[in-house]
């Protein structure tokens, strides 16, 4: 883990040492309450936007989340915030791909310091702490979910989280379904929203991940992959090793929403999901827009904001 936080921390210092006159708006204290609030919806952050940032500034920031996020998370993070200028001509209100506000708590040379990004439909942060990184609540969304022309989709950032839960689904056999599908009408958003902390978790319905067979078992685990797999990989490292192999079989999942026969994601209903249990929980909305404008979240209960380390 040493090697991803020093790759951080000097991600951030380089951050710092470009912002310029911007710096007193960037850092805060570590304890400054601020940094435990996070929300997915559109408005103003603390921080500095990255359209006040020059290109030094801003490739920096690029800099903190490919030392925090995968290859291909990062990418979904870029195409996600890429959409908010075509999303403000359609509505006609004021957006743009520069507001996201970027700040940093504590100093990167101590030994305990955050770093987050956050926006419309973007939150992700890192917790360091005595060399060890938190990185949860990640969320991404994005509205809309996908864009097509002449019958090809176009954009889809969040496609793998929708389609591997539509495949699990597929390969469930009945017995499994019917505690799986715990409602018939999806809410209309993820359930735990912009929660501060989450002490108390979902309901535990659902169809144990432990009581699958073969097959269902490999989508299921490929299923919560992809919410790992937005880390680096020296981040994930932790959950992968030391997190998921403890609790893999006591996570349930939740679908509620019809059954979905249609192969295209265009021509589904509306589906919300969830896999949760003890440190991990994962959520998925796409129900607002005529189901074209979804919402997840990746969640660790015990150590959002990195709770367990102070």
């Amino acid at each position: 883990m040493d090697e991803s936080v020093d790759r951080l921390a000097t991600a951030a210092s380089r951050l710092l040492e470009s912002s310029g006159p911007h710096r007193a708006s960037l850092q805060f204290d570590f304890d400054d309450p601020r940094r435990l609030r996070w929300t997915y919806l559109p408005g103003v952050r603390h921080g500095v936007p990255l359209a006040q940032l020059d290109r030094d500034g801003a490739k920096a920031v690029h800099g903190l989340l490919a030392a925090t996020l995968s290859h291909h998370a990062h990418v979904q993070v870029a195409a996600i915030m890429g959409l908010e200028d075509p999303l403000g001509a359609a509505d006609g209100r004021d957006r743009h791909a520069g507001d996201y506000w970027v700040a940093i708590h504590g100093n990167p040379a101590d030994t305990a310091w955050s770093w987050r990004l956050g926006g419309h439909h973007v939150s992700v942060r890192t917790t360091v702490a005595d060399g060890r990184v938190r990185p949860t609540p990640l969320f991404l969304g994005a509205n809309p979910a996908r864009v097509e022309h002449a019958g090809v989709v176009t954009s889809r950032p969040l496609a793998p989280e929708e389609e591997l839960a539509f495949q699990l689904l597929a390969v469930l056999p009945e017995r499994h379904l019917t505690h799986a599908l715990v409602d018939r009408r999806p809410p209309d958003d993820i359930v735990t929203g912009d929660a501060l902390l989450l002490d108390d978790l979902p309901p535990t319905a659902g169809v144990r991940l432990a009581d699958l067979d073969r097959e269902a078992r490999r989508v299921a685990d490929d299923l919560v992959a992809v919410y790992l797999d937005r880390l680096a990989a020296p981040l994930r490292r932790h959950y992968l090793d030391d997190v998921v192999p403890h609790i893999f079989g006591d996570l349930r999942f939740a679908w509620a929403g019809g059954r979905p026969s249609a192969p295209r994601a265009e021509d589904r209903p509306g589906h919300y999901y969830r896999i949760a249990g003890p440190r991990f929980l994962a959520e998925l909305d796409n129900t607002q827009n005529g189901a074209n404008h979804v919402h997840t979240v990746w969640r660790d209960p015990a150590a959002d904001h990195g709770r367990d380390l102070r």
